[in-house]
């Protein structure tokens, strides 16, 4: 069944109030200016999607009346409009000097349709959060970041629009610029669903939440319906070229820690070697890991037993290292284990440890897209928490009203 991309009738905030409305990316922000943004924020999508954030204690009946009042407040004071007729959008994302070109559109969700493949696992809690605004507000509040591996000659179209002003052109806290062109010409739609029929797979690159959210919901509405209903996945899509893939790092906590018997236990399984300063890993098999002042290489392609039993380093530094050679038998037993968004630079990590909030840290190297597409095809699952994607399509700005 092949895949179908469509234009859609979009939710999107006015110009003037864009920066007001979108949602904060929470792992792009400082405490400080989270705390700014909610002080901000009488519009902020961030009340559809959290009230929690605003009111810590509310209950879960005056959650879903703020989500709904709140997003009807926004539209009937034209906070956000919606477009009069069916559009796609080109969207712009550039950060760390590069640009990435992107098509926002609407999908026909199918639950039997295998063209959508996931590679991260996911928190129950999280996907059913995200189920629960989509049934009170009949509305998907930003897009799946979605990736393709196929050649479909779409430059020539993106080269045309950012020629032309942009209906938004904005920097967020985290330091992306975020650019965006509606497309309504109907030659350039008719293109551009042309050109997206070429893809026949897709690849979840961030978003594994709300897409799970979507799946429970197709089940919930055609559990017992006579005629199936269909369903829209509102998608950014770009392609592999363009996405940009960090790692997201470990920190580990212990009750109480023995760092010889830990080392020792390392030592046992794989080569490890010290290291005078931090040396970036070149390639995943090889992380770096900080332990009190000191630095150490861990080539897990020493011990090929193990490395050939695993999809990802995480996979091992979870299951193998931090379960198995950190243990209560060691004297090591955990306490916690922080995962660090990649776009911080290795002193963060090292922060962490110096000021005692980590005992160990792990310094992992991002996994390249043609790896996440391998282990999708094979129907594998790496943990929670595995890649990250920066920049990223910012939610808020384009918006999908579900009918179901």
């Amino acid at each position: 069944m092949a895949l179908l991309m469509k234009p859609f009738k979009a939710f999107r905030p006015q110009k003037k109030r864009v920066e007001e409305v979108i949602l904060p990316t929470f792992d792009n922000l400082t405490p400080q200016q989270l705390n700014k943004i909610l002080k901000k924020s009488e519009y902020n999508f961030l009340n559809v999607v959290s009230p929690k954030a605003f009111y810590p204690n509310i209950s879960k009946t005056n959650s879903k009346k703020h989500a709904y009042n709140h997003l009807s407040a926004m539209i009937n004071n034209k906070i956000i409009i919606q477009e009069k007729t069916e559009c796609f959008y080109i969207y712009r994302l550039n950060k760390y000097n590069k640009n990435q070109y992107g098509i926002v559109t609407a999908i026909e969700f199918d639950e039997g349709n295998k063209k959508i493949l996931k590679h991260e696992a996911i928190f129950k809690s999280r996907s059913t959060s995200i189920l629960e605004t989509i049934e009170h507000t009949k509305m998907q509040i930003g897009p799946v970041y979605l990736s393709y591996n196929e050649k479909i000659n779409i430059d020539s179209i993106f080269n045309r629009y950012v020629g032309k002003k942009p209906l938004y052109k904005f920097k967020t806290a985290g330091g992306t610029t975020r650019s965006l062109w509606r497309v309504s010409d109907q030659k350039d739609i008719y293109l551009i669903k042309q050109k997206l029929s070429n893809i026949k797979k897709l690849y979840i690159a961030d978003g594994h939440h709300r897409y799970a959210a979507i799946e429970n919901l197709s089940k919930k509405i055609n559990k017992k319906a006579h005629k199936k209903k269909k369903l829209s996945l509102l998608a950014a899509i770009f392609s592999k070229d363009e996405v940009n893939i960090l790692s997201f790092h470990r920190l580990v906590k212990f009750k109480k820690f023995n760092k010889k018997s830990f080392l020792y236990g390392l030592k046992n399984k794989f080569l490890l070697k010290r290291e005078s300063k931090f040396r970036t890993p070149c390639k995943p098999g090889s992380i770096m890991m900080y332990v009190k002042s000191q630095w150490y290489n861990i080539s897990l392609q020493s011990n090929d037993k193990v490395y050939s039993k695993f999809e990802t380093d995480v996979d091992i530094i979870e299951k193998i290292i931090i379960k198995n050679i950190a243990n209560k038998k060691s004297g090591n037993l955990v306490s916690s284990l922080t995962n660090l968004p990649g776009k911080f630079a290795y002193k963060k990590l090292v922060r962490e440890v110096n000021d005692g909030r980590a005992d160990v840290g792990f310094f992992i190297c991002p996994l390249p897209m043609k790896k996440i597409m391998s282990i999708a095809d094979r129907g594998m699952i790496v943990p929670k928490k595995s890649t990250y994607f920066d920049p990223k399509p910012a939610d808020g700005l384009v918006n999908l009203q579900m009918d179901f």
